[in-house]
């Protein structure tokens, strides 16, 4: 008998040590949530090039005298589907947007109805991705006329105002 209060007492034991575990690990998920929502809201920097680095020239996205928003898109992707429609309502705002679709399946049709206000390149090759540096999608820059990057980011909520609303 003795040894059957034993087993039930260390059976409780160990039951109270996961309850306590769990409750500590949900704690900190939830720490974890809270910290990527403030994350998303002041913008992620877009996993490719670094603000501020340089563009090659030639590229033939740029406008010489205003700040284009460039957007890298994948039809693979899911997020992208998402938000592509996002994207399309704040660069209806720009002056000069370019979206650009890449991957094995890129065809402009994927962008063509979301996003009316940016021009849409297809890089078929992965030569823009590649001059970019663009390690995963999406992927979003405001480029300045000199070729620098002004902003990096992954989403249209956090897109800085185009040089034309701020005045």
């Amino acid at each position: 008998m003795s040894a059957l209060i034993a087993a039930v007492v260390v059976l409780a034991l160990v039951v109270a040590f996961h309850t306590a575990l769990i409750v500590a690990l949900i704690r900190r998920l939830r720490y974890h949530a809270e910290l990527l929502v403030d994350i998303e809201e002041r913008g992620v920097p877009a996993r490719a090039l670094p603000r501020g680095a340089v563009l090659a020239a030639g590229l033939g996205l740029l406008a010489p005298d205003t700040d284009t928003l460039v957007a890298f898109f994948s039809p693979t992707c899911d997020r992208c589907r998402r938000d592509r429609a996002a994207f399309g309502r704040v660069a209806a705002g720009w002056d000069r947007a370019v979206a650009v679709v890449s991957g094995p399946d890129a065809s402009a049709g994927f962008l063509a109805g979301a996003v009316p206000a940016a021009r849409v390149v297809v890089d078929a090759d992965g030569s823009l991705r590649h001059a970019f540096g663009i390690r995963h999608f999406p992927a979003l820059f405001v480029v300045s006329p000199d070729g620098r990057l002004a902003w990096t980011g992954m989403h249209a909520s956090a897109i800085p105002p185009s040089s034309s609303e701020k005045k």
